[in-house]
């Protein structure tokens, strides 16, 4: 039985990775897409409140599409009117009395982003603490350090006049560290005052890749969702667990969480769990989900196998179809477009500016951008 199992993912893989895909390496658009170049895995995208840019996590990236190696990511600054990107600089402010955060967080040593999220205006309460405080919103970031944490920080909209800061600057202010020494965090939604989050485990990070492969075609669960809050830390949101969850936000009190190879998005809402495939078995799924309005746009790709062909370390741009999807709350699909063939692949996130979508990847230099 296991003999033909074994052989019956041989041939799939041999097929997943025969397909004939275009060199688009060069950054250099073809027609389709506008192209911002010279970036490193821009996976994931958060809004900045109060004015027209994102946060862009450009993500280390998967050590399995980087021949084993992992790089060293940042955060940037993208403006949606200009297509400026600028990289921020970080201050840390240790020792504060915030209480965002575990206690006794020390500052990271490296760091290695993957999915964010930005919640805007936390209400910071205290004794001496700066009116700009009311203007600040909070940035959780996903960090793949020995041990994955969130972390966090504080960001203002340009507006803000910091005196003694010339370049976009955010200010670290505390972490909540991962659980397990196997966890591998995803993505994160930060839903409170208090930087009480939700954040997808991807998979235990001590899985090898060829069992995690297996798993994941097989569509065996290799993970679930994490609550973390102040008072309790890290506790498993019941009936979360599936193959690669992935994205990961909110609209009011619903959690919507992309299941990348179950081909699906899932809704929680007051403890009942709904799901709707988006793309059925072997023909990708979704990525990034992010809420924007009261409506979800989810980003993510139209093949499970063909990933395989983007582990060779030459391919700076994984030319994969992917898929760019409008739902409303209810997970009604309002809008999908499919790409192929263009100078872009692999589509980890999408979101909107008025008749634009900027779309980013896991695997790429550039940030793509078409008009609805």
């Amino acid at each position: 039985m296991f003999k033909n199992v074994y052989l019956f993912i041989v041939l799939f893989v041999i097929a997943g990775c025969a397909s004939d895909y275009k060199d688009i390496n060069k950054c250099e658009s073809l027609g389709t897409l506008e192209l911002i170049c010279d970036l490193q895995n821009p996976e994931d995208f958060a809004k900045i409140p109060g004015e027209n840019s994102v946060v862009v996590s450009q993500f280390a990236g998967l050590p399995a599409l980087n021949k084993g190696k992992t790089l060293i990511g940042k955060l940037s600054k993208l403006n949606l009117e200009t297509n400026e990107v600028q990289d921020f600089d970080i201050e840390f402010l240790e020792g504060n009395n915030l209480g965002i955060g575990e206690d006794g967080c020390e500052p990271y040593k490296e760091f290695y982003p993957h999915g964010i999220d930005i919640y805007e205006h936390i209400k910071i309460t205290g004794d001496d603490l700066s009116p700009l405080l009311e203007e600040a919103s909070l940035l959780a970031v996903v960090n793949h350090e020995k041990r994955s944490r969130i972390e966090f920080f504080l960001i203002f909209p340009i507006f803000v006049n910091l005196s003694d800061v010339i370049k976009p600057t955010i200010f670290w202010i505390g972490c909540a560290t991962g659980p397990e020494e196997t966890t591998y965090f995803n993505d994160v939604v930060v839903y409170d005052d208090s930087g009480s989050f939700y954040s997808t485990h991807q998979y235990d990070k001590n899985v090898g890749f060829n069992y995690l492969f297996v798993m994941n075609l097989l569509r065996f669960n290799t993970g679930y969702v994490y609550k973390w809050t102040k008072e309790e830390g890290f506790t498993i949101v019941p009936n979360s667990e599936g193959t690669w969850p992935n994205g990961i936000d909110m609209i009011e009190d619903n959690i919507y969480v992309n299941y990348r190879m179950n081909g699906s998005i899932a809704k929680f809402s007051n403890g009942k769990r709904t799901d709707l495939v988006l793309r059925t078995y072997l023909n990708g799924g979704p990525d990034n989900v992010t809420a924007v309005d009261g409506e979800l746009w989810i980003g993510g790709q139209n093949t499970d196998l063909g990933g395989i062909y983007c582990i060779d370390e030459s391919i700076i741009q994984c030319p994969t179809p992917f898929f760019i999807m409008r739902a409303d709350k209810d997970l009604n699909i309002l809008e999908e477009y499919n790409f192929e063939d263009v100078a872009y692949g692999s589509a980890s996130v999408a979101y909107p500016h008025e008749n634009k979508v900027f779309i980013g990847s896991y695997k790429s230099d550039r940030i793509a951008i078409f008009k609805r």
